[in-house]
């Protein structure tokens, strides 16, 4: 029960997050690529690096416990706060809607900027675990 709870609360938080990013994302540059997504993609990507590489390190060095950290933040949070299927609807839609540059640009750049970033969140946890 207590896992249910930990990623219940997380995704709730990440969910509301994801609103808010997207929203004040969408009304700074607009809505006609939807970046939005990406930003939330990218920094939850990035987010979920640095936390797992952080969790990672605790628990060999320190035999830290971290399975319900785990599930709050990464099955809870980030799975609340990214999102593939808003990804998957908007490339669907600029496709639709006769804009191949902009579905085929949409799909690069939640790739490479998705593993561009768990790359560096990883980096970053280990500089600061081992600074």
């Amino acid at each position: 029960m207590q896992s249910i709870l930990l990623v219940f609360f997380g995704g709730g938080i990440g969910a509301v997050c994801r609103y808010l990013v997207t929203t004040q994302i969408g009304a700074r540059f607009g809505t006609f690529f939807p970046f939005g997504t990406l930003t939330v993609n990218t920094v939850g990507s990035f987010l979920m690096g640095l936390i797992m590489g952080i969790l990672l390190l605790l628990t060999e060095e320190f035999h830290f416990v971290s399975g319900p950290w785990k599930l709050l933040l990464t099955v809870g949070f980030l799975g609340g706060f990214t999102t593939f299927s808003s990804f998957s609807m908007e490339t669907l839609t600029l496709l639709r809607g006769g804009s191949t540059f902009y579905a085929a640009a949409n799909v690069g750049a939640n790739l490479i900027c998705g593993f561009l970033a768990v790359w560096l969140g990883l980096g970053l946890a280990r500089l600061i675990l081992h600074a």
